[in-house]
């Protein structure tokens, strides 16, 4: 069956887009048959990305509904730049009606979206979790109510912190960023047994108050150049421990995202670009 499909991107972390509505692809992609989606992620025998998502029809009177699919064919509940570059895809092809208020329905919850002036694509990304049980992570709160800990790895003691985005984060800061061990810590941190549910994890260089430079480990697709709810639970850490303000940009591999937690209250803001790469036909 031949099928249309979009390629976009937010910062390198790229996504197949597929247009679910009236069709079948969505039990086709969560079936998985023969693990199709990890050929088509696949960057030298398939399409190659860092995931798929799916376009599919609201069950929440939403403007439409995203579904999300890493390229080891796991379904993650959110992704910031993911639902940055749905939102591109929808605007290039005229959907788009109200720029000023997208609502789009995720399995995280319903995620509010607009587009800027600029082009940027604005995300409200909902109130962050820190409570250990909803994350969910074995860790404890500090005194400053954060999540926190110690893991031993290779002899080495890393302190950790965690919150979610709708999905899991670990926080790890270190002083120098590129001298780390990044794949070999990156790996063995996602499925520790602190996160009963496995974690995305991040590596935090301070900057200054305002900017802070981060490595990602994403879970179910390993390094990745961006990650937008990455970003905003960096910066929901970094605030609360008083190490930047509550606004900051996050400088990823890919490029940067602007973050904001206006009110420790209230809701996380990213903001940031998603980018068209190219469209095709693929038979599935």
């Amino acid at each position: 069956m031949k099928n249309n499909f979009s390629k976009y991107h937010g910062l390198g972390n790229d996504f197949i887009i597929f247009d679910a509505r009236d069709n079948n692809l969505d039990n086709l992609f969560t079936e998985n048959k023969d693990n199709f989606i990890e050929h088509l992620c696949n960057r030298n025998f398939g399409i190659g990305a860092d995931g798929i998502i799916l376009i599919l029809e609201s069950n929440d009177k939403c403007f439409v509904r995203m579904k999300i699919f890493n390229s080891d064919g796991s379904e993650p509940e959110m992704c910031g730049n993911g639902i940055r570059c749905l939102i591109a895809y929808l605007n290039d092809n005229k959907e788009i009606k109200n720029s000023s208020a997208i609502p789009i329905e995720t399995k995280a919850g319903l995620i509010h979206t607009s587009i800027q002036d600029n082009q940027n694509i604005k995300v409200n990304m909902g109130e962050p979790i820190l409570s250990p049980q909803d994350i969910p992570t074995k860790l404890l709160m500090n005194n400053l109510t954060v999540p926190n800990g110690k893991i031993k790895i290779n002899d080495q003691i890393l302190n950790i912190y965690a919150v979610s985005m709708g999905n899991p984060h670990m926080i790890v800061f270190v002083n120098k960023i590129d001298n780390i061990p990044f794949k070999a810590w990156g790996r063995s941190l996602e499925k520790h047994n602190t996160f009963p549910n496995n974690t995305n994890v991040h590596f935090v260089e301070l900057i200054d108050k305002s900017n802070i430079k981060v490595k990602v480990w994403e879970r179910g697709c390993g390094p990745t150049l961006a990650c937008g709810t990455g970003a905003c639970a960096c910066v929901v850490i970094t605030s609360k421990l008083g190490k930047t303000l509550n606004k900051a940009n996050v400088y990823l591999p890919g490029g940067k995202l602007e973050i904001e937690w206006p009110n420790q209250a209230g809701p996380v803001l990213m903001q940031g670009p998603a980018l068209k790469v190219f469209s095709g036909e693929i038979d599935i």
